[in-house]
């Protein structure tokens, strides 16, 4: 390449670096806002920034990606199906717009994402299979591309790893595993752990995001303490209100108490710890039980879930995760007795929407007929 062509190249990736950065330092605040569990200020900053640049996908894409993870952070009087709407409603805006401009970097991945949140609420929304994964093939499809002419555009990594990690881990059934290989979706949970984490070092506007989510897979999914450690002690300096790490953090350390003095010396002293360690409804303790009912320790699972009946005695779902122990330890005519307290009670369950408890309903329903206790 003749040396002014090498020059004119230099100062086009020069002027390419500069509007990315000007872009995500002028979406920092929204980012921080969404993370931080603040919704209605990121809401505010989002209009402002629609009304100037109406025709924009960037910020349909950023109010989608605000009422998605709203949902997690409490932080909205809107309820679910709402938020699952505005996701819907935003993502399709975004990919309108996405679709009838320019194809530059940036608005390729407002496109590939706004697609991978049409898949997922798609399914959370309507359980609808096909359009799901109609979206999911679309996403991947727009995202690789992306990576392909931009290797170290990271931020595209997001949307690839959330669908690599759904195929390796929670695809299931053959009709499920066809749709997945005819979109080419075959899943490789180590590539898609990798990918957030280089997006959670070198991302720029899915930077709190890739580490998010990792908090979230570290935690509930591959069980690495370690990792949801180091992972959770960066997002709450960054992010001190957002509500579901907070909860993370205060479980952990709830753990550690009850590891390091027993089950005992937490029931004893409920009243004095309750403050402390943020038990302000049954699911902090429910995740304390199920902890150690996945690690076999039943007792001390059923301690736990005793004692969450003890502190909220109109939960249904604790008499149901309190049978759920008692019946994996073998002690059946227990679970019986449990099961059949939460059917009671989980038509007046006020800690619960309808949604939630029909499905509680249907669920012990099934124990119970499993017991052969109908």
């Amino acid at each position: 390449m003749k040396s002014h062509q090498i020059a004119v190249a230099a100062a086009l990736c020069l002027l390419v670096c500069a509007n990315l950065t000007l872009a995500q330092h002028e979406d920092d605040p929204i980012v921080f806002h969404t993370f931080n569990g603040e919704y209605a200020q990121a809401e505010a900053l989002i209009q402002k920034a629609t009304q100037q640049d109406p025709n924009n996908p960037r910020y349909y894409y950023l109010r989608a990606n605000l009422a998605f993870y709203a949902r997690y952070f409490g932080n909205t009087e809107l309820s679910t199906a709402e938020l699952h709407e505005l996701v819907a409603q935003n993502a399709r805006k975004a990919v309108e717009l996405a679709e009838n401009l320019e194809q530059t970097p940036d608005n390729r991945f407002y496109l590939g994402s706004a697609y991978g949140l049409l898949s997922r609420v798609s399914f959370l929304k309507d359980r609808s299979v096909y359009d799901a994964y109609s979206f999911a093939r679309d996403s991947k499809n727009t995202l690789e591309d992306l990576l392909e002419d931009n290797p170290n555009y990271h931020d595209a990594k997001v949307g690839l790893a959330v669908l690599d990690y759904f195929a390796a881990t929670r695809l299931t059934g053959w009709w499920q595993e066809t749709i997945a290989w005819v979109t080419g979706m075959s899943g490789n949970k180590e590539a898609a752990l990798n990918d957030l984490e280089l997006v959670a070092q070198k991302g720029n506007l899915c930077k709190a995001e890739a580490r998010f989510i990792l908090v979230a897979l570290y935690r509930f999914f591959e069980q690495e303490p370690t990792k949801v450690r180091t992972y959770l002690t960066g997002f709450m300096h960054d992010y001190p209100q957002n509500i579901f790490a907070n909860n993370i953090y205060h479980r952990i350390q709830l753990e550690d108490l009850i590891q390091e003095h027993g089950v005992a010396f937490l029931t004893v002293h409920i009243d004095s710890l309750k403050a402390e360690y943020n038990i302000n409804s049954d699911a902090v303790l429910n995740t304390v039980g199920y902890g150690f009912l996945g690690n076999e320790e039943f007792d001390n699972a059923i301690a736990v879930f005793r004692l969450n009946v003890r502190l909220f005695p109109e939960a249904a779902n604790c008499y149901d995760s309190l049978a759920e122990a008692y019946m994996t330890s073998g002690q059946n005519a227990e679970a019986v007795k449990n099961y059949r307290i939460a059917l009671e009670k989980v038509d007046s369950d006020t800690t619960r929407n309808e949604a939630a408890r029909t499905s509680l309903r249907e669920n012990i329903a099934q124990q119970l007929d499993r017991l052969n206790a109908t």
